[in-house]
């Protein structure tokens, strides 16, 4: 079985040679505009003058001008691709024939999106959006025809999708999809949406007007506030294993370029640069991928990908990070034992969560009753299937997090 082959040894070089350093993944020179892993050892690049397979170190080139890929099963790849041209629409692609035929027509599509909350997919284009619960037969959201949906994004039940060229620009769903309303209060053009592990929504305004910046909303994209404003950026990214945000921008020779981590708990600006290595700091977009109790970072540039694994050396967490948790026995066959250590004994609990590997909220475990900073729960794992989680601890002047696997 080849599972993550590529990216295991990747993270193997990475770790005894390349620390804190930047590596070429896939071709050189071409504008990347997206990334997408598979659950399979399978990735897709897209840039602008097609797409590549990448599969366990090689390298397959198909000519079509893909925007976002997505997986359907273990030999099937589903992709959008298009460029205004009558052949548009949502492809599929065999890994193991190589060949690929195209399923649904649609114009300039911009995504493609698998909502695990409900098992359905979503495919945003020029005039509309899709959704199919298997992948292979489509059909049309009729709240959304006549938009050029260009992003979607969710947390549990709350699902938001971009529109471009439009007054409000976000409309939400509170209800896995069934219903959808305007966004009440938005700075007017919001993009490349992202959720952070308790709900927290970032977005990216990215012109050079008075409103460019990191913005975020507090209750799932209806209202939001500036987090700091900044001109050309271009990407946000949570990254849940460190409970950080990473930022871009596409502005060489400007004070803020290329990539950086965002910590609000930092003194202002709370951003930490790790362009070192970097060859190109035009940055499109990013992705990350969490493996073997780290995080691995993509970056999809003008001259090609470019990843990192070691890009938290050195960043320090922030000064009320003094507490610890800990999960045992994990791995968990039925029954574990949760122990928390507060940093301070008059701090006060705010929420405990179960997430999954995907950042889905799976259980949640009532604070109320413990007064103590040093407190010790018994948690039965239910129904949940195996698989990695994460415990995830909020208080009022700290987020721990811990990783453990069920069996």
């Amino acid at each position: 079985m080849k599972k993550l082959v590529l990216i295991l040894v990747l993270f193997f070089t990475l770790q005894q040679s390349f620390s804190y350093t930047w590596q070429s993944y896939g071709p050189d020179s071409i504008q990347a505009i997206n990334f997408c892993l598979c659950y399979t050892p399978y990735s897709i690049i897209c840039s602008t003058y097609g797409m590549y397979l990448v599969d366990s170190g090689v390298l397959e080139y198909f000519s079509y001008p893909a925007k976002d890929a997505a997986q359907l099963n273990n030999d099937t790849i589903l992709f959008v691709a298009g460029n205004g041209s009558y052949s548009d629409g949502i492809y599929c692609l065999n890994v193991q024939t190589s060949q690929v035929e195209v399923i649904h027509y649609c114009i300039n599509p911009n995504f493609i999106e698998f909502y695990d909350y409900t098992g359905v997919y979503y495919a945003g284009y020029e005039d509309g959006l899709l959704k199919s619960e298997d992948g292979l037969n489509w059909e049309e959201v009729p709240f959304f025809t006549g938009k050029d949906c260009i992003r979607l994004e969710y947390y549990s039940e709350h699902v938001i999708v971009n529109v471009s060229a439009d007054i409000t620009h976000l409309y939400l769903s509170a209800d896995s999809g069934t219903n959808w309303f305007e966004s009440s209060n938005n700075p007017g053009w919001i993009t490349n949406i992202e959720f952070e592990h308790l709900g927290k929504l970032y977005g990216i305004f990215p012109d050079n007007s008075y409103s460019s910046g990191l913005w975020y909303s507090d209750d799932y994209g209806d209202n939001w506030n500036v987090e700091f404003y900044s001109t050309n950026m271009t990407d946000v990214c949570y990254v849940l294993y460190y409970d950080k945000l990473l930022v871009s921008w596409k502005s060489p020779g400007e004070k803020n370029e290329g990539i950086a981590v965002y910590d609000p708990y930092e003194p202002p600006p709370g951003l930490t640069f790790i362009n070192d290595g970097l060859p190109n700091t035009e940055i499109n977009r990013i992705k990350v991928v969490s493996l073997l109790g780290g995080s691995l970072i993509f970056v999809c540039t003008d001259s090609g990908v470019y990843t990192c694994w070691d890009y938290f050396v050195g960043i320090n967490e922030h000064s009320n990070r003094y507490g610890s948790i800990s999960v045992f026995p994990n791995p968990v066959s039925n029954q574990t034992t949760i122990h928390i250590n507060l940093s301070d004994i008059y701090e006060s609990l705010v929420s405990i969560s179960i997430l999954n590997n995907q950042g889905i909220k799976v259980d949640e475990i009532e604070v109320e009753g413990y007064l103590s900073n040093e407190i010790n729960i018994k948690w039965n794992k239910g129904d949940l299937p195996a698989g990695v989680y994460y415990l995830v601890i909020k208080t009022e002047k700290e987020t721990l997090i811990e990783k453990f696997i069920i069996l």
